[in-house]
């Protein structure tokens, strides 16, 4: 029985590192053109399928798994921009026109 709740306690305890390390960034995308909030801009963690969409005002939040180190912001008729993360938990981003 010992050996059982100490193997169950060993996973539980395995699992709350596991979990512990992704991180949550969150943050603002706006517009250069009117300084207003972007809705339903991308945000992808760089080399994963890990993304979210900005909300009405601009606002996203977003786990990151550890060793990912760079978030891609991306809107149609905006520049896409990459941002390195380092040990901020919050990232505004100004988006500019793409203008070709």
């Amino acid at each position: 029985m010992r050996k059982v709740l100490l193997l169950g306690l060993m996973l539980f305890l395995g699992s709350a590192v596991v979990f512990a390390q992704n991180r949550v960034i969150t943050g603002t995308v706006t517009s250069s053109e009117d300084n207003l909030g972007v809705p339903g801009a991308t945000v992808l963690v760089k080399g994963t399928t890990i993304g979210t969409a900005t909300d009405l005002d601009g606002n996203y939040s977003i786990s990151v798994p550890a060793g990912s180190n760079v978030l891609v912001f991306s809107f149609v008729g905006l520049r896409q921009q990459e941002v390195t993360i380092g040990n901020q938990t919050t990232i505004n981003v100004v988006m500019d026109p793409d203008v070709q």
